[in-house]
C-alpha cells in the first residue's frame, strides 16, 4: 500500500462571497454550545397545514446560516448553509448546500463544498456529504463523496476515495487527510498519481 505525503506552497484562492445579510439570533442553546461563534441567519418562514404535524419546540429551521469560529480575536473558519435545522435533543444542526472556509495563518483559505452537512453541536465537528468539493492552495483540488472536519484536532480527513487534481499533479487514493496546523496532507490506499513538473512536494512510503 502506497501513502503519499504533500505539503502545500502559497497560493491565493478567491474566496466566494458569502451573503451577509439577514437577523443576528441569540439563539441560547446556540450561543452555549458554540461559545466564541458568531451565528447569523434568517428565520425560515413556514405554513402549517392542518394535517402537517407542528414543528417540535425543540427544532429551529434558519434560511441562509453562518456560523464563524473565532480563536484569539481571528477568524478560524466560517460555516455556511442555504438551510440550517437545528435539534437540540440531539444537539447538532442539519446542514444544506454547505459551504466551508478555513483561514490559514500564512493569509491563505481552504474552501470546502457540498450537498449535505451535519454540524455537531458540542464538539463542533463538522460532517460533509454528497459532491464534496476542497479547494487547496495552490489550485489544487479534491474530490469525494465524504469528508469530516475534526476541531479538536484540526484535521480534515475522508475514508472514501478521492482525486486530487491542479498544476502538475492527477491523483487518485482512497483515504485522504488534511492537517491544518502544518498545511500538509497524505493520500493512502492504492494510490495512482501521474506527475508533472515539480510544483508538489511529495514524500512516499509503501
Amino acid at each position: 500500500m502506497r501513502r503519499v505525503e504533500f505539503k502545500a506552497g502559497p497560493m491565493s484562492i478567491n474566496p466566494r462571497k458569502i451573503a451577509q445579510g439577514g437577523i443576528v439570533l441569540l439563539v441560547s442553546g446556540l450561543s452555549i454550545a458554540l461559545a466564541f461563534g458568531i451565528w447569523k441567519g434568517k428565520a425560515a418562514r413556514t405554513t402549517h397545514e392542518s394535517q402537517r404535524p407542528p414543528v417540535a419546540d425543540s427544532e429551529m429551521k434558519l434560511t441562509e446560516m453562518e456560523f464563524t469560529e473565532m480563536e484569539q480575536g481571528k477568524r478560524f473558519w466560517t460555516l455556511h448553509a442555504s438551510e440550517a435545522t437545528y435539534l437540540h435533543d440531539q444537539q447538532k444542526t442539519i446542514l444544506n448546500s454547505v459551504h466551508l472556509v478555513f483561514y490559514l495563518k500564512n493569509g491563505q483559505e481552504i474552501q470546502l463544498e457540498s450537498k449535505k452537512g451535519i454540524l455537531h453541536a458540542g464538539t463542533k465537528k463538522i460532517e460533509l456529504r454528497d459532491a464534496v468539493q476542497v479547494a487547496l492552495p495552490r489550485g489544487y483540488v479534491l474530490t469525494s463523496d465524504e469528508a469530516d472536519y475534526d476541531h479538536q484536532d484540526r484535521v480534515i480527513t475522508s475514508d472514501h476515495p478521492i482525486h486530487l487534481s491542479g498544476p502538475g499533479a492527477e491523483m487518485d487514493g482512497r483515504t485522504w487527510s488534511y492537517r491544518l496546523k502544518d498545511q500538509s496532507g497524505s493520500v493512502s490506499g492504492g494510490v495512482t498519481a501521474s506527475l508533472v513538473g515539480a510544483r508538489l512536494k511529495l514524500d512516499k512510503t509503501n
